[in-house]
């Protein structure tokens, strides 16, 4: 059963679109697109979601992983809970 949706907004660097959002009504959440259609993931709202599509450029990836090594980690790793390593 497909889950209800709605297009929400885009996201645009000047004259570049970087992604879209589209609001997933029955998950109660965002989901994030690039711009080569990939999915970024679900986000509990649009601002974060606007914030991943951002990332997903390679130079931030890239920014990110020389200047702050600990974002660069998966999110179950930082994230000190029952799953966390260390």
């Amino acid at each position: 059963m497909p889950v209800p949706s709605e297009p929400f907004a885009a996201v645009y660097e000047e004259q570049n679109r970087l992604g879209v959002i589209v609001a997933r009504i029955g998950r109660g959440g965002f989901e994030a697109y690039a711009a080569d259609d990939h999915c970024v993931g679900l986000f509990p709202t649009p601002r974060e979601a606007a914030a991943a599509i951002t990332m997903t450029r390679p130079w931030a990836a890239r920014t990110t992983a020389e200047y702050c090594p600990e974002l660069s980690q998966p999110a179950h790793l930082q994230s000190g809970g029952a799953g966390a390593v260390g």
